[in-house]
């Protein structure tokens, strides 16, 4: 898809690099997701940042996914690859679920914020009470964690491969 792009970086071949932001970010992004369920307030104030942050992790995940097959069609690895690279597939897949989720918790976020001020009394729902929110929210905070065992199931796959670990 992008030829050549994703091959070198410095005369290294860039995969190596551009799995290390992702393999130290993502899991700091699920504890933060899963304090965002846990505190609706900081949600609130942070969503945006949430979503942001996610969608970085997911281009950086996009590199890291290009770059690996363009260091398997360069033949510049070693071992079977096979196992690793469809874990990484997935895990881009679950990372990009999870912006999704994200985005759709921060847009409900908004919604709640600028409907119409209601009194409390009369039943008005804030982010924090909403339902929908919360529950954006908790699967928000499960796909993070599943994104994060499978990053970790993708690098152990990647080091099998490469050092022939038992």
């Amino acid at each position: 898809m992008f030829a050549g792009l994703f091959d070198e970086f410095f005369g290294v071949p860039t995969h190596p690099f551009a799995v290390h932001a992702p393999i130290v970010l993502l899991p700091i992004a699920a504890v933060v997701a899963v304090v965002f369920a846990l505190r609706s307030d900081w949600r609130e104030r942070a969503s945006w940042g949430m979503t942001a942050g996610v969608f970085a992790l997911a281009a950086m995940l996009f590199v890291a996914k290009e770059s690996g097959e363009a260091a398997q069609n360069a033949q510049n690895v070693f071992g079977n690859v096979d196992r690793h690279s469809e874990l990484g597939e997935q895990t881009f897949v679950i990372t990009l679920v999870w912006l999704v989720v994200t985005a759709g918790l921060f847009v409900r976020d908004r919604q709640i914020r600028s409907a119409p001020a209601t009194s409390l009394s009369a039943g008005a729902v804030t982010p924090s009470k909403d339902p929908v929110a919360l529950g954006l929210s908790i699967l928000a905070a499960v796909i993070a964690i599943a994104a994060t065992i499978w990053l970790i199931r993708t690098g152990h796959a990647g080091a099998e491969s490469r050092w022939k670990l038992g």
